[in-house]
């Protein structure tokens, strides 16, 4: 009898934790959904709306805290412009512990790969699923429904990531695709040529997309995890 009483109680508890961590993801991933959206791909001006109450760092991902001390996380448009269309997101795991400097998520694109680091360090609270069916979500509402997930900082590794927020994250962005049309004319010349007046001279959307890995790599070196 006091074996299956026990027994009862351990299931019990399980499906309590169960229950309280759904709860949980489901919060915090209403929280993250809060963020306006932004297009990218449609509208050229588009990756300059940087929403309020969300900071860019300089791992080209946003970060956007809430009251109770977590962080929705997500790609910059910035990012989101020069890859294009990803054709699979891989996402960290709900539980897993990350730290500042080290893989977070994955986008993938006809063989080619870019790993993004984490800004921070701390534990995932929840993901953003729907990203393994839908990754165009990252496209079309990189700032909202294509947030990647929701992380709880459990401590600070060596210096805080330098973030940007409000008309300074416009000007920073301003100037880092200043930088990557030079990169992508190192490359590529006739891709480079499509950076036309009509979007006020911004690379084309997704142009990282018909470059080659050596250039893949290049622009993870240049942008992703710069010194």
């Amino acid at each position: 009898m006091v074996a299956i009483f026990v027994a009862f109680m351990f299931v019990s508890l399980v499906l309590t934790d169960l229950a309280v961590t759904k709860w949980r993801e489901w919060r915090v991933a209403r929280a993250v959904q809060t963020v306006s959206p932004a297009a990218v791909g449609d509208r050229a001006d588009a990756w300059r709306q940087v929403p309020e109450g969300v900071h860019i760092v300089d791992q080209h991902t946003w970060i956007k805290p809430d009251p109770t001390g977590g962080l929705g996380i997500g790609a910059d448009a910035f990012l989101v412009r020069a890859v294009g269309a990803a054709g699979r997101i891989v996402l960290p795991t709900v539980g897993e512990q990350v730290s500042a400097g080290q893989p977070l998520f994955r986008l993938e694109q006809n063989g080619r790969s870019l790993m993004i680091p984490s800004a921070l360090t701390g534990r995932i609270m929840a993901v953003n699923t729907r990203l393994e069916n839908e990754p165009e979500l990252l496209t079309s509402d990189p700032y909202g429904s294509g947030w990647i997930c929701y992380l709880n900082p459990t401590r600070v590794e060596g210096a805080a990531p330098r973030a940007h927020f409000g008309e300074q994250a416009t000007r920073w962005l301003e100037d880092e695709f200043a930088l990557f049309r030079d990169f992508v004319l190192q490359f590529s010349p006739d891709v480079a040529f499509g950076m036309t007046s009509q979007d006020g001279g911004l690379p084309a959307f997704g142009c990282l997309g018909e470059l080659g890995q050596p250039a893949w790599s290049a622009f993870e070196t240049s942008f992703i995890r710069r010194p």
